[in-house]
């Protein structure tokens, strides 16, 4: 393509406003030519630069006693683990390339990996939240059958343990579905590498795969609407684990020698993305000599030299006098390793190609909290008063042992026992999850006796009408699980996924998202150190238009003293006692029950206190901690009937217990009221739990107790744990398999 043709004029403004060009030719005080807008084009896109978003994110609290490296600092959050080590998180998008291959999963994967690496960090735990459609519609299946084994391709043989998630279907995700993905890793704080250019001594070296051309302008296309025809779409990516690894392993060797001064991941915005952040953050300016990069094959014009995401690709910065002492230890790997430019001072971004000069531009201009756009859009609220609906405004239902089999057989709700079997959960022999369930998954560190647990949640049924309600709900859960597998919540990572946010009502759920999100985690001083935020999940059909419902979904960290203090959701023995901490209601509100057996898709969220969450968190900390309980799990999706049956299959066993008369049986067993936890208590126990949570002054009751294997209900037999363990254990894969 002709670098200077109308064609390529017309590219970039496919991605620009009229007002952002007229912006753009203020700030540079000339008309920049063609190249240079393509360049403006992929850094101001939404993708990259959160235009639209930025504002509301720098109120979310991201501070904190436990924070190493905040938000929006570098590629990735850190916190403190102690004086040696610590724990690098990150969450990362890749909803647009799936909705065009689903088989992109694996690209996802290396991308939220490689942010870690790129900071020094060995990933150790991998989390995948995945959002789908109607599973009844065959190309729903497929798609789901092909993410899984995307993602499973790439974890599985990069070596990194999938150590939790969540899958969830929705109508609202026919056409977009969503791919978060989080990432953990360890990193030895004196080995961590900044994303920084800081001295004119450096070059700029490409080390890993050759360029491949593919996925330019990626970053504009996720920024964008998806369109069933005629859009542009670019190039698929593809990922290579294997070679993924090698790189990783060659990047902490070279790392171990101190000889890299700073590190950026090539991602969405190519070599532009990287050089132009990591010039930004030290103040210096940068050359790129695009004739030096290595190419896959040779037809790649400069633009797509420049804004290729080729996969398993760092960006290094080195002194030159370290050049030939690294080009040692990468021959030896096996990779290319080849310097393709220079920093210097004047902090302008530089492309050059031989002799001509493709592009010269201010840095600063290109990049996000730079001259890169802020918008605060127009906002409103969709009018829709939320109702919430007690159980005694729906019908009585017929035979509560029969929805009772049906609920756990739900796609919201069955097993993920085929999906996670298709992942190497026990890469690294550090995942202690797949040893026994918990309510976050657990991984040990290697020569410690800490461990980390990570958990994710993000119910966006309770969002649908109350988007900020929908939110704080998910912060308290994932903390919740963290505090039910006897950890401390450390940290928030977040992926908010929405619709148009020039549509006011979708920028209205979102900025109210991120308000929920900020007040929860500001009260439980728990910081958000990572995030990221997908725009434009909505897809044109002809005149019809399908968006996401707002969909933000929370990742969460926290610490163990010692991973022999893992608390687990199983009932341990007969004859154990079952108690409910928290309070139960006639509230069904946004409940899968509600939902199935009523057919309302519709209603506010469930009732939440925050200050009660808080206590209730705090109290079962406690027990957990004085040894007072044998098993913990608190009450989510399906309500405290699946709770149980996910305590009692574990081990085989059932339960035996009584309802309240003030709250009908239905809402008792299916209702998904917030801040509630079922543990059980052992006879040895019993006196001591009880004395404490006198004293203490919270809702508990006794449900009743462990039995052999039957599950019974005011003395009504609901069946036995063999017919549950096959129906929960069988019915995705029944759905989903082929």
């Amino acid at each position: 393509m002709d670098l200077n043709s109308a064609q390529l004029k017309e590219r970039a403004l496919s991605y620009l406003t009229q007002d952002e060009v007229y912006s753009i030719e203020t700030m540079l005080g000339r008309e920049p030519n063609p190249f240079e807008m393509n360049m403006f084009a992929a850094m101001w896109s939404e993708h990259i630069s959160y235009k639209s978003s930025i504002k509301w994110l720098e109120e979310m609290p991201v501070e904190g006693k436990d924070v190493y490296v905040p938000a929006r600092e570098e590629n990735a959050g850190v916190i403190h683990i102690n004086d040696e080590l610590g724990c690098v998180v990150k969450m990362e998008s890749h909803n647009h390339p799936i909705a065009v291959d689903p088989r992109q999963g694996a690209v996802g994967v290396g991308n939220v990996n490689r942010d870690l690496i790129s900071m020094g960090a060995e990933p150790v735990g991998q989390l995948n939240i995945l959002r789908f459609g109607n599973p009844k519609m065959k190309h729903i299946r497929d798609m789901v059958n092909a993410v899984v084994a995307a993602l499973g391709s790439y974890s599985n043989n990069f070596g990194v343990p999938v150590v939790g998630g969540e899958i969830l279907f929705d109508d609202s995700y026919n056409f977009n579905p969503l791919v978060n993905l989080m990432s953990v890793g360890i990193v030895h704080k004196s080995r961590m590498i900044k994303a920084t250019l800081s001295d004119v001594a450096q070059v700029i070296v490409l080390l890993g795969k050759k360029t491949s051309g593919r996925g330019v302008h990626g970053a504009g296309f996720a920024s964008k609407a998806i369109k069933n025809k005629g859009q542009m779409v670019p190039d698929s990516q593809i990922a290579d684990p294997a070679s993924g690894k090698i790189l990783m392993d060659c990047i902490h060797e070279v790392n171990g020698e101190g000889l890299i001064d700073g590190m950026q991941d090539i991602g969405a915005g190519g070599v532009l993305c990287a050089a132009a952040e990591m010039a930004f953050r030290g103040r210096m300016g940068v050359e790129i000599q695009l004739d030096k990069i290595p190419l896959l094959r040779e037809d790649i014009d400069a633009l797509g030299i420049l804004l290729s995401q080729t996969q398993e690709q760092m960006l290094l910065a080195v002194h030159g006098e370290d050049v030939d002492r690294i080009r040692v230890i990468t021959d030896r790997w096996g990779l290319e390793y080849t310097v393709i430019g220079s920093v210097t001072e004047g902090e302008r971004i530089r492309i050059v190609e031989g002799s001509t000069v493709h592009g010269d531009l201010p840095v600063q201009l290109l990049v996000r909290g730079g001259g890169a756009p802020v918008y605060i859009r127009d906002m409103k609220s969709r009018g829709k008063t939320p109702r919430a609906v007690s159980a005694e405004e729906v019908p009585v239902p017929g035979n509560l042992k029969n929805i009772a089999r049906t609920m756990v057989s739900l796609p919201n709700i069955a097993s993920r026992r085929w999906i996670y079997e298709q992942f190497d959960t026990m890469a690294g022999l550090s995942n202690l999850s797949s040893e026994q369930a918990s309510d976050a998954g657990i991984v040990k560190i290697d020569g410690y006796e800490i461990a980390l647990a990570m958990s994710v949640d993000g119910n966006s049924r309770y969002g649908r009408l109350e988007p900020r309600t929908g939110a704080m709900i998910a912060v308290a859960e994932a903390s919740r699980n963290i505090i039910c597998s006897g950890g401390r919540p450390l940290a928030v990572a977040d992926c908010l996924n929405y619709g148009d946010p020039s549509d006011p009502f979708v920028y209205y759920d979102f900025a109210e998202s991120v308000k929920g999100i900020s007040e929860v985690c500001r009260r439980m001083e728990i910081p958000v150190i990572a995030g990221n935020v997908s725009f434009y999940n909505l897809t044109y059909n002809g005149e019809d238009i399908s968006s996401v419902i707002p969909t933000p979904v929370i990742g969460m960290v926290g610490i163990l003293d010692s991973h022999e203090e893992v608390m687990t959701v199983n009932f341990r023995n007969k004859g154990d006692m079952i108690f409910l901490i928290g309070r139960s209601d006639n509230d069904i509100s946004s409940s899968e029950y509600l939902s199935f057996v009523h057919l309302i898709n519709e209603s506010a969220a469930p009732k939440f206190d925050l200050d009660y969450e808080m206590k209730l968190q705090d109290v079962v900390g406690k027990l957990i901690k004085n040894q007072l309980v044998k098993s913990a799990h608190d009450v989510s999706l399906g309500g405290l009937f699946v709770t149980l049956v996910e305590c009692a299959l574990p081990g085989g066993l059932g339960f035996d217990i009584t309802s309240p008369a003030e709250i009908r049986s239905d809402a008792f067993l299916f209702g998904e009221s917030q801040s509630r936890v079922v543990v059980s208590v052992s006879s040895e126990q019993e006196t001591d739990f009880l004395d404490y949570m006198m004293e203490i002054g919270i809702h508990f009751s006794a449900l009743g107790h462990v039995t052999k294997e039957e599950f019974r209900i005011d003395d009504v037999s609901f069946g036995f744990i063999s017919d549950y363990a096959r129906d929960f254990e069988n019915a995705l894969e029944s759905l989903l398999g082929d």
